[in-house]
């Protein structure tokens, strides 16, 4: 045989290895287990609809059911390939089994020929079939043509309809029709379907390759065979990843786990050199993405699962994977896989396209590492004996949870609370400061006591804590080791708030004691001070059991600021004061 025969007699893999049996069909299941039954109940239909994605077995399994519905030695109802009617259909010569396609042939008169063919009884089989592929390409009219004859055929008479757009089929002939609906192939699948026609000729792949090219294929069978074709020219008879990625230019995936390790350890300058390397080798920056998109949802499928089957990755691989996740929390992952979905929005329409590839790697080096609340509480319980001052963003981060951290099992001992009397006011400020050396908290009456000296001493701004000195704006409410400030502005609480442990640093270092601060928007009881009133006074003496507020306000109703100035202030609001006050500002 000479080498120019050898060329010819060439049959592409997808021709060489089309199924021949219903058992053959891959990943199509439910429906030719469906057809089989129906030859053996004798239920056949005589109108079928074959519908899904190209290249998963529409046209293969009609055939297989033309021959089965003709054949004269069925074995275990599938076609015997052997008999006559069999052998003429696979050589396309049958005059029973009649295969169109419905691009070129969608006339009106093209279904008029069908209608008056199909009067003939077949010529050697039971059944004349006619298979029309990509039927939604016929017109209107054709359609409203071969209505009748699909409605009421000849008991000889069958219709296989094969398309890949079935919402462009009429509803008049869906109805007409049983209809099958194929279902995409799974990686698993196709990679296993390629490792055995691998091993059948002769040619040795590596699984990572098997599983590229089945992902390359998109769930269709045909277009993984023409893949495999390619790479086998490409590669020989010897077939690796490397070379796998190149015959296709396809990114390594080794590539990814480069920019993985460059966010973990912020490196921005690596950033620019992958994003060079992306653009000089000419690789779509989309792909790319997307490929980052899903080594990072690897990832996280490894975090919360251990299903490490939904992860379409070579064993080997995926051990790599699990190394590599190691390195980030689950909340890192998902804020990564956000800001990488953001940037495939963003370059999709974009004229930079570079620029934005860039920018997105940089901010994915960039990004801090995140720390889950869960995460943080447990530190503050293990370091509550401790400073238990965190780290500076954290305290950024998280200002609430580290004044939790300072109320973390604190004794709170209920004290009966005394009547205010005159003996108070002549505690001096030592005697107010001392607390029990069990560890008691501080009672709400030395709170209140010693409050206006706090305010006088550390109201200003060096403290941050100036408008606490605005009794007409904040209004103390002391309760036993805790003090509520109260407010009716969201400027000043928005402020204050953000300081809530600077003020209890401040409260420790005053009372000797710890003193838990609250703020509140929003007075939660009305607080009236008399302008003529100057020394301190007991308010709400009735009701209100446990609670003391007490006030020293100047003639004004508010306690006289530090740095009071003689700007006539009168017309102004009391935030506007405030401000004026806190910044030195003028009105222009």
């Amino acid at each position: 045989m000479t080498k120019d025969n050898q060329i010819q007699e060439y049959i592409v893999t997808a021709r060489k290895w089309r199924p021949l049996k219903f058992n053959d069909v891959i990943g199509q299941e439910h429906i030719t287990m469906t057809l089989k039954n129906a030859i053996r109940l004798n239920r056949n239909h005589h109108a079928y609809l074959f519908s899904g994605p190209r290249g998963i077995g529409k046209t293969t399994t009609a055939r297989i059911l033309a021959r089965a519905l003709n054949c004269s030695n069925l074995i275990d109802y599938e076609p015997c390939n052997e008999c006559e009617s069999c052998v003429s259909i696979l050589e396309g010569r049958s005059m029973d089994v009649i295969e169109i396609d419905g691009a070129s042939n969608n006339s009106v008169e093209d279904v008029k020929k069908i209608r008056e063919y199909a009067k003939f009884t077949p010529v050697a089989g039971k059944y004349k079939i006619y298979i029309i592929d990509e039927v939604h390409m016929l017109s209107t009219s054709a359609f409203n043509a071969l209505l009748k004859t699909l409605e009421e055929p000849p008991p000889h008479m069958i219709f296989i309809f094969a398309t890949t757009e079935q919402h462009k089929v009429p509803a008049t002939i869906l109805s007409r029709c049983q209809r099958h609906n194929f279902k995409r192939i799974g990686i698993e699948r196709i990679s296993s379907h390629l490792s055995n026609i691998a091993k059948a000729e002769n040619i040795t792949i590596d699984e990572e390759s098997l599983i590229t090219i089945a992902k390359k294929g998109d769930g269709s069978m045909r277009d993984a065979q023409s893949i495999f074709d390619q790479v086998v020219a490409f590669c020989g008879n010897n077939i690796v990843y490397t070379e796998v990625s190149d015959a296709l230019h396809l990114i390594d995936y080794e590539f990814f786990f480069r920019i993985s390790r460059a966010i973990r350890k912020k490196n921005v300058k690596e950033m620019f050199g992958i994003a060079d390397e992306v653009i000089s080798k000419g690789y779509d920056i989309m792909e790319c993405l997307g490929g980052l998109l899903e080594h990072f949802r690897n990832m996280l499928v490894i975090k919360v699962s251990e299903n490490t089957r939904i992860i379409e990755r070579s064993n080997a691989a995926v051990e790599k994977l699990k190394d590599e996740a190691s390195y980030f929390s689950k909340a890192d992952i998902l804020r990564i896989l956000s800001h990488i979905a953001s940037a495939e929005q963003s370059l999709r329409y974009s004229p930079q396209p570079r620029i934005k590839f860039e920018l997105a790697l940089s901010q994915l080096a960039s990004l801090d590492t995140a720390v889950e609340i869960s995460t943080i509480l447990d530190f503050i319980n293990k370091n509550k004996s401790d400073s238990g001052i965190l780290s500076s963003r954290v305290q950024k981060s998280y200002p609430i949870l580290e004044t939790a951290s300072a109320k973390v099992e604190k004794k709170i001992i209920n004290e009966p609370v005394e009547k205010y009397s005159k003996e108070k006011d002549n505690k001096t400020t030592e005697q107010i400061r001392q607390v029990p050396a069990s560890g008691n908290i501080i009672s709400s009456e030395n709170l209140e006591a010693g409050w206006n000296e706090f305010v006088s001493k550390y109201g200003n701004k060096d403290t941050g804590f100036y408008l606490l000195n605005h009794m007409e704006m904040i209004s103390p409410v002391f309760f036993n080791g805790e003090v509520i400030l109260e407010t009716n502005e969201k400027f000043i609480y928005d402020l204050l708030s953000k300081k809530t442990l600077n003020l209890e640093k401040l409260m420790k270092e005053f009372y000797g004691s710890e003193v838990n601060a609250k703020f509140s928007l929003g007075a939660s009881q009305k607080i009236t001070v008399d302008k003529d009133i100057k020394d301190n006074q007991k308010l709400n003496e009735e009701g209100n059991a446990g609670i003391e507020i007490l006030g020293k306000p100047n003639s004004k109703g508010m306690a006289k600021p530090n740095n009071e100035d003689n700007n006539d202030n009168s017309d102004k609001s009391p935030i506007e004061k405030a401000i004026i006050d806190m910044f030195n500002a003028k009105e222009i």
